[in-house]
């Protein structure tokens, strides 16, 4: 599936949910003919009894899947009612708990193993989204949690258990809460520091590659964003920049594309890369950290960090 359609599907989801509760509600016949039309799966709706926003949204998670017809593969194959119904419920995800939302997967899953092909179809859609580097749904938590519930399906290769079974530890690292795993990096000045040296109460750590067109967009981003520069001239941020693959030429060279304010970092033993320290699925990889190097965000991007120094 191509980045563009994974991205329109998952933003087209968010905007459905954004104004989903508000809907007046529509007539049986109504429903009816918008499915036969669209050909997309109809979400059930909570009933008007049901008070309060956390509330309808529960009842619509639970109920999620009651009128999705698993055995259907030529309906479930279809992007526009499978991988759609799929999108807008992981556009669910950030709405419900987690113990509510590690017992909807796991219900899911179990309703998709009725038809070997489309559990292998949920299992793709769900890696799809929530590990693809490049998608807008990418969540190393949610993912956690999916591949916590296909391992404990019983549905899984031998191959494909000890797969996932080595992947869930690197999943879990530096989570937010947690204090972000320590490294040393070389400077530009020749000297040698660590991550835990960094003072500041904020500290913004990314993971780039020279020539890297979306790692220079960012920069280009951060450079010349008002809020940046002045969290970072009143000292309240600084920003780590680390090149994990330690070619010292190639980092040498890059040098000029760094802002001189920030803390240019080369990984000279890849230490990062080689014992895992961090996942690096794409580059960049952004995290922001607290005073006390506690991961605040994990694997983000700009505007999530924007949002949070907007909301403090």
């Amino acid at each position: 599936m191509r980045i563009n359609r994974l991205y329109y599907m998952f933003m087209a989801a968010i905007v459905l949910f954004a104004t989903s509760c508000n809907q007046n509600k529509k007539s049986e016949d109504n429903n009816n003919s918008t499915e036969s039309e669209s050909n997309t799966y109809i979400v059930p709706k909570a009933p008007e009894n049901i008070q309060g926003e956390a509330a309808k949204i529960n009842y619509v998670f639970a109920h999620f899947w009651d009128d999705f017809n698993f055995r259907d593969t030529a309906k479930v194959f279809d992007p526009n009612y499978g991988e759609q119904a799929i999108v807008d419920y992981i556009g669910h995800f950030p709405l419900v708990g987690i113990d509510t939302l590690k017992e909807g997967v796991e219900n899911v899953l179990n309703e998709a193993k009725i038809e070997p092909k489309v559990f292998e179809f949920f299992k793709y859609q769900f890696e799809n989204y929530l590990s693809n580097p490049n998608s807008p749904a990418r969540n190393d938590l949610y993912y956690e949690i999916v591949l916590e519930k296909l391992i404990a399906s019983g549905k899984l290769s031998p191959d494909e258990v000890t797969k996932y079974e080595s992947l869930l530890p690197l999943l879990r690292k530096n989570k937010p809460g947690t204090e972000a795993t320590d490294f040393k990096y070389l400077m530009t000045d020749g000297t040698t520091s660590d991550l835990k040296s960094i003072e500041a109460p904020f500290t913004l750590l990314m993971f780039y590659e020279p020539g890297c067109s979306t790692c220079e967009e960012t920069i280009e981003h951060i450079k010349n964003n008002p809020g940046f520069n002045s969290v970072l001239e009143n000292g309240a941020l600084k920003i780590l920049a680390v090149y994990p693959d330690g070619n010292m030429d190639i980092w040498k060279n890059y040098q000029k594309n760094i802002p001189p304010s920030w803390i240019n970092g080369l990984d000279t033993d890849q230490s990062v890369v080689s014992k895992g320290l961090y996942m690096i699925k794409a580059t960049p990889t952004i995290y922001l950290l607290d005073k006390d190097k506690k991961v605040i965000l994990k694997d983000s991007n700009l505007n999530e960090v924007i949002k949070f120094f907007q909301n403090i």
